[in-house]
């Protein structure tokens, strides 16, 4: 059940992985298996995406999309370490498989400093087996491969040692793998997984095709991705366990059923709880228009969704393409930890523009009178407090039947 069609916004602030098809992946100290592109942007006229051309230099392959989120949260990292080397043998290209309009569109507003390789028939993305975006591949001076990895455990030390000659060890990226796995063994068609896990902070999720995982996490902050819900919208009844776990699920990708449904049922079963949703009378944001001529909220003319945020001295911000109003009052009810309710009635087929800044320190004390300004002024739309019945998810421990008397 999808009671609120929303998008988890643990995505932006942490690292997280959008998941793509499998394939067989090259390993460190290989050669790369292809480096080509159906078009290469941002480049010098004469440039070259080959081997041969790119042989001497340290090079950065990024894997990524307009539309994910993590990526988009790792371009300001990977454009401070193109600027350190930009006057050294270090290349920086963004692979991307989609077109070029829905490309320089993002560009236009979100500047990548890298050669963008189009590689809109998915020839590199297969050859590189991605299974997870962001996803980050660094070839040596020589041409080989050093690391596989994600884009933010790349730093400066890596690759000056890389221009020094020396080797490099980061971890693996390309996304969370089922604990387990190993090459001797072959992937299982079916799983449903939780166990405790072995990292020590949280590292991300995401589901596919039938498919979803969430690495790290408490059980509190998996139950709002498990259940397709704001955290604000679910009522514990009863402890829940502590520590951080990991949660899998593993379908053939042509399923129809939805991998949050069984993880739903694995959780209950395996920690003994009950989950009900019950509809109750709450203080919540009703989300309205108040200008319908705001200059930061235009009609998208194309398909395509992406959204971002930030927050830099004081200033935090939200821009994306293609964001319907129930994606906005989605992400206003995260930040205001507040049932928000979308009355606005926007309905544009694509979507719209969306600019916003607002005064704020930090994420954790959100500044909701200078957020709730904001939205009117640059987005026309207000939020008004109201008591309304909203749907609530409640979670208790199941009650253990007393034991059958002995005649």
């Amino acid at each position: 059940m999808n009671h609120l069609n929303r998008l988890t916004w643990t995505t932006l602030f942490s690292v997280a992985f959008c998941f793509s098809a499998p394939a067989a992946s090259p390993k460190v100290g290989e050669a790369p298996p292809l480096l080509q592109a159906t078009e290469l942007l941002q480049a010098p006229p004469n440039a070259r995406m080959d081997a041969t051309s790119l042989r001497g230099k340290i090079v950065v392959l990024e894997f990524w999309a307009t539309w994910c989120g993590p990526c988009v949260a790792a371009i300001p990292h990977l454009n401070e370490l193109a600027e350190k080397f930009k006057n050294k043998p270090v290349q920086f290209i963004a692979i991307t498989a989609e077109d070029r309009a829905t490309v320089e569109r993002f560009l236009a507003k979100r500047p990548i400093k890298a050669w963008i390789a189009l590689d809109t028939n998915n020839a590199m993305n297969k050859a590189y087996g991605v299974t997870g975006i962001p996803h980050t591949v660094v070839l040596d001076k020589t041409g080989k491969i050093a690391a596989i990895t994600y884009p933010t455990f790349l730093a400066g030390k890596s690759i000056n040692d890389l221009l020094a000659g020396k080797k490099i060890s980061l971890p693996a990226g390309g996304g969370p793998t089922v604990p387990g796995e190993n090459e001797k063994e072959a992937p299982p068609l079916f799983q449903v997984l939780i166990r405790h896990s072995g990292y020590a902070n949280s590292v991300g999720w995401g589901r596919s095709s039938g498919r979803m995982t969430i690495t790290g996490f408490t059980v509190d902050w998996a139950l709002p991705i498990i259940f397709d819900t704001h955290h604000d919208r679910i009522i514990t009844n009863a402890p829940l366990p502590a520590g951080l776990f990991d949660f899998n699920v593993i379908q053939p990708r042509n399923t129809d059923v939805d991998p949050g449904a069984l993880m739903q049922e694995a959780v209950k079963s395996a920690f003994g709880l009950t989950a009900k949703w019950e509809t109750n009378q709450v203080n919540a944001f009703v989300l309205k228009v108040k200008e319908t001529n705001a200059p930061d909220l235009t009609a998208s003319p194309t398909k395509g969704m992406h959204l971002s945020t930030g927050l830099n001295s004081g200033v935090a911000s939200v821009w994306g393409v293609g964001i319907s109003s129930a994606t906005i009052a989605s992400f206003l009810e995260d930040r205001s930890e507040v049932p928000v309710i979308d009355e606005t009635g926007l309905t544009n087929r694509y979507g719209y523009d969306v600019s916003l800044e607002w005064r704020q320190k930090s994420w954790d004390k959100p500044n909701l009178e200078s957020l709730k300004r904001a939205l009117t002024e640059q987005l026309g739309l207000e939020l008004i407090s109201e008591r309304r019945p909203v749907e609530i998810l409640a979670i208790a421990r199941v009650e253990n039947p007393e034991p059958e008397k002995k005649r």
